[in-house]
């Protein structure tokens, strides 16, 4: 016998999670919910599933989540950081186990989240916050490292993203992405917790992947600092910072002005440079839209890389661990999740595949977690996981060993695991 799940959200990632447990034969039903009843209605259609069941509801609402999430077995949050407190505590009432794909903004949910920590405990249940591309498999890379030092200094993350096409396209939301750009990016340096300016930081960084090479990265506010920090931190570490590549157009728009909220008077009316840029920007293409940009060629392929470097020692000695997920080709995914582009295929199937692990009580303890913090065996088994998906989610890693701590003229030996 299976479980039974509820998805709040029908965007990019809801639709990569539901189709995920359509086919999986451990889940019996799969709700999926969103505000716009039409659009989940429609799709749903599509999926041809008698699993799945359709719902609206207004996530503003926790007793509309609670009173949809009833004889679930787990709440996957897929709806905007905003409304998480809400998802959450709807998942309490109907004595679901939680997971969410990312917190923030606002950044101060990750401690709000951990405020309900004895009340799933009391519950017998389990959440898990930040569980998708980046925050979450970040996370699990890091402590991957982690769980090899005896004491850690530094994680660094370095992410990269960009699509190869003949024509403008973006994959995210074009407003949550210049939002995120113009907020001021958070650091942790020498131990404390460090607001710097949005693009700042700027460095060329060399991905760990032949196909991107070295490109411009940049200071970009994201959960991992937080959450790192915080796991972390009795550990010795000091430095940990988000830096993030493919940017360069938006960073242009920022040094312009353009991402301002601050209104000015435009031909007798008030606007704001960021809600004018937004508005016009494209929009993702829908599933019908991106295949047939796929197939005429405008769309040739994609490249992302999220990379994590952990510093630290093991017995006195110095070692630096660098892991790396390399994103599947956007056409590769359209194959096998057509409704997804290569970032929603990621994020949903990371946070999928998490929360299956839940659904099944992998999990022992109950109560609230990030990524990083789960249990070892756990972690090994979702990476192990996402490798056998179809398109795979692989992740490599490279050690840097050095014998002394002086100065060095080169990253001495080196070490290739996969």
């Amino acid at each position: 016998m299976g479980f039974d799940l509820l998805v709040v959200g029908g965007g990019a990632q809801g639709r990569v999670i539901s189709a995920f447990f359509a086919r999986s034969s451990g889940c019996d039903s799969v709700r999926l919910c969103d505000i716009n009843y039409r659009a989940v209605k429609q799709y749903a259609r599509w999926l041809g599933s008698d699993k799945v069941s359709v719902f609206r509801v207004n996530a503003k609402h926790v007793e509309e989540i609670a009173h949809a999430a009833r004889d679930s077995d787990i709440v996957v949050n897929a709806v905007l950081p905003r409304f998480n407190l809400n998802v959450m505590r709807a998942a309490l009432r109907a004595g679901a186990h939680y997971l969410d794909l990312a917190f923030g903004p606002p950044y101060d949910n990750l401690n709000k989240q951990f405020g309900h920590n004895k009340s799933f405990e009391d519950a017998g249940l389990v959440a898990v916050t930040g569980s998708g591309k980046a925050p979450g498999l970040t996370n699990v890379l890091a402590a991957k490292a982690a769980d090899e030092l005896d004491r850690i200094e530094n994680v660094f993350i370095r992410i990269y993203g960009s699509i190869e096409s003949s024509e403008p396209i973006m994959t995210w939301s074009p407003r949550t992405l210049i939002e995120d750009c113009a907020l001021k990016p958070v650091v942790l340096r020498g131990g404390k917790m460090i607001e710097v300016e949005p693009f700042s930081g700027e460095e060329l960084y060399t991905f760990p992947v032949q196909s991107i090479g070295t490109k411009r990265v940049w200071n970009h506010l994201h959960e991992e600092v937080f959450m790192l920090k915080q796991t972390f931190f009795s550990k010795g570490l000091r430095n940990c910072d988000l830096k993030m590549g493919g940017i360069d157009q938006i960073k242009g728009l920022y040094e312009l002005g353009l991402l301002s909220t601050q209104k000015v008077l435009v031909n007798g009316r008030r606007l704001s440079p960021l809600d004018t840029v937004a508005s016009m920007l494209p929009k993702p293409p829908n599933q019908k839209e991106l295949k047939a940009k796929i197939e005429s060629g405008s769309v040739r392929g994609s490249s992302g890389c999220e990379t994590v470097v952990v510093e630290g020692r093991r017995n006195g000695e110095y070692r630096k661990h660098i892991l790396w997920i390399s994103d599947p080709d956007i056409r590769n995914v359209v194959k096998h999740y057509p409704m997804a582009t290569d970032d929603s295929y990621v994020v949903g199937i990371s946070g999928a595949v998490m929360a299956f692990f839940v659904a099944e009580g992998k999990i022992k303890n109950p109560g609230v977690y990030t990524p990083e913090g789960l249990p070892k065996d756990i972690r090994a088994k979702y990476l192990r996981e996402l490798a056998r998906l179809q398109p795979p989610i692989e992740f490599r890693e490279r050690i840097v060993l050095r014998e002394t701590s002086l100065p060095r003229k080169n990253d001495g030996a080196t070490m290739m695991r996969t």
